[in-house]
């Protein structure tokens, strides 16, 4: 009957992925989302979503595109910046949800990086050279200095294999259009020989994207033409895989706007597990 339900849940929520067996439920929440009242209290942050796409086969990755995000990570920005590592061609670490991302922005070579924030366009770098890393945090610096326009907090459960996320968000000011919330299942520390390695963790991957909630990679639809002070509830599933580190794990919440153009980013947060 277990083994019924998990295959059942598996199919609605669009993973395929092996269950890893864990006895204990462990719940985390975003620092500083309850204020003691039982309410959730959402802050006005600007963050800045770095779409990363790369492969260990490509020597521009290894030399600017993977030390790049190292900096990030490791700069004043990086606690304000969701990093999602989308690994693509003959990568070992590829996905079938990277592909999916990759096809929205259909980069014309690798690395490249999409850093996106407050409903803008996105600033796009493709290509590398000893300048990327400094180049992306400027224009990361620059973004979240933006007013927001939504956000949201998390709370995580794991049980069995099984993550709930929940997101509590709320709009700031009016806006028009579809606001979207999307999850990626991301993994730490994955160990793959890395061409032309010029980073500090040599062969050592962080963000890479494992799974996406639901079956559209933009997520699902929470708001049109929102209001100011509109608020959201929105529980989002995954599986763990088998051969994942629970330790390692992490989840990305990237709130998306529809526009008649294309998509943008509005916000982002990340909870480890």
């Amino acid at each position: 009957m277990k083994k019924l339900f998990r295959s059942s849940l598996a199919i609605l929520i669009g993973l395929s992925l092996t269950i890893t067996a864990c006895k204990k439920e462990d719940t985390k929440t975003d620092e500083g989302n309850n204020n003691g009242t039982g309410t959730v209290t959402i802050p006005q942050e600007q963050k800045s979503t770095v779409f990363y796409f790369g492969g260990t086969w490509c020597p521009p990755c290894g030399a600017y595109g993977k030390p790049a995000k190292e900096q990030i990570k490791a700069s004043a920005v990086g606690p304000k910046t969701t990093i999602i590592s989308c690994q693509v061609g003959n990568d070992p670490m590829k996905c079938a949800d990277a592909d999916l991302l990759s096809g929205i922005f259909n980069p014309s070579g690798v690395p490249a990086m999409y850093l996106g924030a407050n409903d803008a366009p996105f600033a796009a770098m493709i290509g590398g050279s000893s300048s990327t890393g400094t180049t992306a945090i400027n224009t990361i610096t620059t973004q979240v200095a933006k007013t927001a326009v939504v956000n949201c907090v998390l709370t995580i459960k794991e049980a069995d294999g099984l993550l709930n996320v929940t997101a509590n968000g709320k709009f700031f000011a009016d806006a028009t259009g579809e606001y979207h919330i999307a999850g990626y299942l991301l993994e730490d520390k994955l160990n793959h020989a890395q061409v032309s390695d010029n980073s500090v963790e040599k062969n050592i991957h962080y963000n890479v994207i494992r799974a996406k909630f639901g079956t559209v990679i933009t997520g699902e639809l929470i708001k049109a033409d929102p209001k100011k002070d509109d608020t959201f509830k929105k529980e989002l599933n995954f599986f763990i895989p088998s051969t994942s580190v629970k330790a390692n794990m992490s989840v990305a919440v990237v709130i998306w706007k529809k526009t008649a153009t294309g998509w943008v980013v509005s916000n982002s947060t990340k909870g480890n597990l």
